[in-house]
């Protein structure tokens, strides 16, 4: 085992990650099934996100025990070509589940804007789904045969002299670009319609609020693009792949987080809800024990000139029964 530099910070930043992202997920599942009983498009895209991002920390985890994040100087020619094979593979379940996050958030806004008279914002959304999914598809096949044979990526320490190398440093680049425009596109696209739902001008403000956190999943695919140069110029591949592998797994659990949170409004109103009943049936019965007990001491109280023995008896009975309750 090798592991060092950012090794131990991929590994612990990832699976924490991972598991706030599965107990995220969980309550949407949870939801899901106490509001409509079934899982609608957007909640498996979102599951199928977790399983492969799963995957990726399983592979960027392995990774990072062969080496990954260790400065280059570090590691012999094996160690190294051990860590690419299992970064690579990371790289390809990490693009795969960060594709499935936006076809989440995707199929999500087009079903909250289902009975919408305007079917352009459909077809934009639908636009951004096919673009997203045709950039992500020819990163990965360019990632796997711009060399040949397939396993020059790894084995080949100057793999800058495969033959397809070019195009699949441009393809990185423009995935990279659409990836966090997208999702800084789909978190403020809910202004464009949510005015026109039929449901509280807070509900509404929060719905936005709660999409519009999404900036922040785009603004670290943006920000990746300067590792990703870093890699390009290949002074010290093992450490900068090892900076762009941990900022890719903040960057695909953030989207599942954040991409899950608005969903999880039902949840939290169903608890508030119980917690709320629960106070006022509490104060409820106290309010009825106080007035029950007024109102029996009215009636004594006209009963005081005939027998007021009698009358300071059931006040006191009446008093202690409420006492007990």
């Amino acid at each position: 085992m090798y592991l060092g530099g950012v090794g131990p910070s991929i590994i612990i930043s990832e699976w924490i990650q991972l598991g706030i992202a599965a107990a995220v997920v969980g309550l949407r599942a949870y939801t899901a099934g106490i509001s409509s009983n079934r899982w609608r498009w957007d909640f498996v895209w979102m599951a199928l996100a977790l399983v492969l991002a799963i995957a990726n920390g399983v592979f960027n985890t392995i990774a990072a025990m062969h080496g990954l994040g260790n400065h280059v100087n570090h590691l012999n020619v094996p160690q190294i070509e051990d860590l690419l094979f299992w970064a690579f593979l990371g790289i390809y379940f990490g693009t795969l589940s960060i594709a499935c996050s936006k076809f989440s958030i995707i199929a999500l806004l087009l079903q909250v804007q289902y009975r919408s008279q305007n079917q352009a914002r459909r077809y934009v959304l639908w636009f951004i789904a096919g673009m997203f999914s045709i950039t992500s598809v020819l990163q990965i096949f360019l990632t796997i045969f711009q060399c040949q044979p397939n396993y020059r990526v790894w084995t080949e320490l100057n793999y800058m002299s495969c033959s397809l190398v070019r195009y699949t440093r441009a393809m990185d680049y423009t995935h990279a670009v659409i990836g966090g425009l997208t999702d800084i596109f789909l978190a403020v696209f809910p202004i464009t319609f949510v005015w026109e739902l039929q449901t509280s001008r807070k509900i509404k403000v929060g719905f936005c609020i709660l999409m519009g956190v999404g900036v922040v999943p785009g603004a670290i695919a943006l920000h990746r693009i300067q590792t990703l140069a870093a890699i390009y110029r290949g002074s010290d591949v093992t450490y900068t792949l090892g900076v762009f592998t941990l900022w890719g797994g903040i960057e695909l659990c953030s989207l599942i987080i954040l991409g899950s949170v608005p969903l999880l409004r039902p949840l939290f109103k169903r608890g508030i809800s119980k917690i709320s009943t629960k106070s006022k049936t509490a104060n409820g019965t106290v309010l009825l024990c106080k007035t029950e007990v007024h109102t029996k001491v009215e009636q004594l109280d006209d009963l005081e000139t005939k027998d007021h023995n009698i009358a300071v008896l059931k006040v006191d009975v009446v008093g202690n029964s409420c006492h007990d309750n």
